[in-house]
Order: C-alpha cells, then structure tokens, then sequence
C-alpha cells in the first residue's frame, strides 16, 4: 500500500507524493516508528558516602548518561534543483542567487545513531573541623577524574564539517572549598 503510485496527466497523485524528495533522503513515510534501543534512554548514577576516622569524609559520584543523537541535515539550495525545474525555486522569487538555500532533508532517520555514552567520575574529600559551637569543613573536590572528553552537541550539517563538536565535556577539574558554619 505505502509507495503505490499514482499518475494523473503525468502528475504523482498517489502516496508517493507525500515521500518524493531526494533519492535516499529520510521522510516521515520510511521511519513512521522510530524505536530507540533501549540505551539511549538509560541513565546510571552512583553516589557513596564513607566516613572515616578522624572526622573525615570521603564520597564518589559515578554518572553514566546516553550519548547525543546523531542527524545529518542537508541545505538544498536554488543551484541544485533550479537545472531540473529549468526555473528558479518560487520560494527565492525573482531575485534569487545560486546559493540560497529553500529547505534542509534529513539525511539519517532520528534515533539511528547515538554518540559514545557519557561517562564521568567525580571525588571528593572532606575534613571537619569543630570549635566550640562553629564548624568548619574544608574539602577538596576532582571533578571528571577520567579525563573523558564526551561530546555534548556537534554540528548537524551535512558537509566537510559534519559531526564536528562544538561543545564537550569540560577536562579534569580540581577544586578547594571552605565551608563555615556558626
């Protein structure tokens, strides 16, 4: 039933006409259920809190998300449809130059590819310190202890800078902390 075609004064009147676009562009009508696996929606979180002698505290987080989805967007533009309509694309209108881009297919059905999955390991360490009725609580934090560099977003266009991250996991991070309680 999807794909039968039909043609009327050689017009595409049948269901094709809702998927015609580019030869192996995605379009609702090939991937109408899109269906994740079942780790992209999973996240892990580990918290542990040890005390140990002295007034001292130890904790470790350990987070484990999904990676980001991959898409690939492609700008069709006026110069490359315009040869085989043999006029420019209405939506320019008159004054319309070669490069100007009408509307963007995407390349890859959502939820195909995913990113590695983020993963990041944070510490810290702690010392209470009591006198009188005031506390003090010195500690000293290491955030992303692994060094990972997990790719947050990326560029989407389809092109010689596909998939090149524009935002990443911030590097290892130590941190002191001082915290007064009276």
């Amino acid at each position: 039933m999807f794909g039968a075609d039909t043609a009327v004064n050689g017009a595409n009147t049948g269901l094709a006409a809702l998927v015609t676009g580019v030869a192996g562009s995605w379009t609702s009508m090939d991937a109408c259920k899109v269906s994740p696996s079942w780790s992209a929606g999973t996240q892990v979180k580990f918290l542990v809190v040890y005390p140990l002698p002295y007034d001292l505290q130890f904790s470790a987080i350990y987070q484990n998300f999904p990676g980001v989805p991959v898409t690939a967007t492609y700008a069709v533009n006026n110069a490359l449809v315009s040869p085989s309509l043999g006029r420019n694309i209405a939506a320019c209108g008159a004054n319309c130059a070669p490069t100007s881009s009408f509307g963007n297919i995407e390349l890859m059905s959502p939820g195909a590819a995913y990113e590695n999955r983020q993963q990041e390991v944070d510490l810290r360490f702690a010392r209470l310190f009591t006198v009188g009725r005031a506390r003090l609580r010195p500690s000293i934090d290491l955030s992303n202890l692994l060094n990972a560099g997990s790719i947050y977003a990326a560029n989407t266009g389809f092109g010689s800078q596909w998939l090149v991250p524009y935002e990443i996991q911030g590097g290892r991070l130590a941190r002191v902390n001082v915290q007064f309680e009276f």
